[in-house]
């Protein structure tokens, strides 16, 4: 069994190591009772993915005594983090291992069988045998690709690059050979996925390369659609989203990070960008890309952020008008110069900043939402809907999600809907016709 925390990137990893444990023999269950092997893929960039990942493991005392032979491990970025002190923390984990060992799985989980082991925790971020022969999607007609791993920005209240290593890009051709194996198995729709993906080549001697790499998928017959994220403000240009708007495979959909609206915190953030810079950025996605859907990151309640600074970011949101936002209040990281900074602020601040900030998040959605009401769209139909089996889920080019009644002969197709209901993000419609 398999559980994946955090954010994208995990996700990808976990296509890798159930790719993995299939070719040594293993078969996935969905009840931790019928598991030998239970596998947590973690993620260190706030606190309460680390204690969920405690609580998950501890409510697995009464299991691991029925079983003698179960094989508790941890991966990912909190495994690289704090490595040895886990199996000190955690006495019921057998294995622990970071993000750049997953090669290594099938040995260490033999080492395992005799006795606890750690990863190797290697810090070269390669590549090494990740095929698209060597992953197990969710979805057969959908696949993540990491394009570059690691991360060279160092925000001061972030632990990637700690635990990621520095960036490292997979060559092109290779790229090229992975995805056109995907397109061959039935996948249509890629995400192309990155710390920062705008940093794509630049390891590998290539100026222009993330935008040289949309431009070589476009060329790959079977891929529709394409997606990427995270973009970084301050490396994405305005040459880029010209060359991007000419690409009929990349979606409108467009993940930019600001963080913060107050150039006071950003400075002490280390983004390496303006509010006025960012704002820049976003006019020139407006102008040149027809149906652009944004959506970003923000935390609230950064050291020294002031009532002011705070006010800041509540004006870009309202001047952006993103179509979604992830938000969260601070959360120190040990080991970064943020967690070190004077002027924290208290739970409470940090909470109703936050409170205030996805009411009016909340309020916008809702009302670009609502502009959407009367308009079709095409729709990768993606699964049966969670709330109605006779309702099908999908999403549209700009990435928001769909429901509609229909088939679920449908799922990996692609429709037109026409929208009729709107939620903050999610809309509802009926198909009009079938692709």
């Amino acid at each position: 069994m398999l559980t994946t925390f955090g954010c994208q990137m995990n996700q990808a990893d976990s296509q890798r190591l159930r790719g993995l444990l299939t070719k040594i023999g293993y078969t996935e269950t969905e009840s931790e009772e019928d598991a030998d092997l239970i596998l947590f893929n973690t993620c260190c960039v706030r606190q309460h993915a680390e204690q969920r990942l405690i609580g998950r493991i501890q409510s697995l005392i009464n299991h691991k005594r029925r079983n003698a032979n179960l094989i508790i491990g941890v991966a990912g970025c909190m495994a690289q983090n704090m490595q040895a002190e886990m199996l000190e923390a955690l006495p019921l984990v057998d294995l622990v291992f970071g993000p750049n060992d997953i090669e290594e799985l099938p040995l260490l989980l033999q080492r395992a069988a005799n006795g606890r082991t750690l990863g190797s925790f290697v810090d070269r971020g390669a590549f090494d045998g990740d095929s698209a022969d060597g992953i197990i999607l969710n979805r057969p007609f959908s696949a993540m690709v990491n394009i570059i791993r690691g991360c060279t920005n160092f925000c001061s209240y972030c632990i990637v690059p700690y635990v990621r290593g520095p960036e490292i890009s997979r060559p092109m051709a290779e790229l090229k050979t992975y995805i056109s194996e995907l397109a061959a198995r039935g996948v249509t729709e890629i995400t192309l996925l990155g710390q920062n993906v705008n940093a794509y080549g630049r390891d590998i001697g290539l100026e222009e390369g993330f935008t040289q790499l949309l431009e070589m998928i476009e060329d790959i017959d079977g891929i529709r659609w394409v997606r990427f994220m995270t973009s970084h403000p301050r490396d994405f240009s305005l040459a880029a989203i010209k060359r991007i708007a000419a690409l009929s495979k990349v979606c409108e959909q467009y993940h930019l990070p600001v963080q913060s609206g107050s150039n006071h915190i950003l400075e002490l953030m280390k983004r390496g960008y303006s509010r006025e810079k960012y704002l820049t950025l976003v006019d020139a996605v407006r102008e040149h890309i027809s149906e652009a859907c944004l959506s970003t990151d923000i935390i609230c309640g950064f050291p020294g952020e002031s009532e002011s600074d705070f006010a800041d970011t509540l004006e870009l949101v309202e001047k952006v008008r993103y179509e979604s936002a992830f938000m969260y209040y601070y959360s120190p990281r040990p080991g970064t110069k943020a967690a070190e900074m004077a002027d924290q602020l208290s739970e409470e601040e940090k909470k109703d900043r936050l409170a205030r900030l996805i009411e009016v998040q909340n309020r916008i959605s809702l009302e670009e939402s609502q502009k959407l009401i009367g308009r079709e769209y095409e729709v990768l139909v993606e699964a049966n809907a969670a709330r109605d089996q006779t309702d099908l889920v999908g999403k549209t080019r700009s990435g928001r999600s769909v429901n509609f009644p229909g088939d679920n002969s449908l799922i990996g197709s692609y429709v037109r809907v026409r929208i009729e209901q709107a939620r903050n993000w999610t809309l509802s419609g009926r198909m009009v016709t079938e692709k």
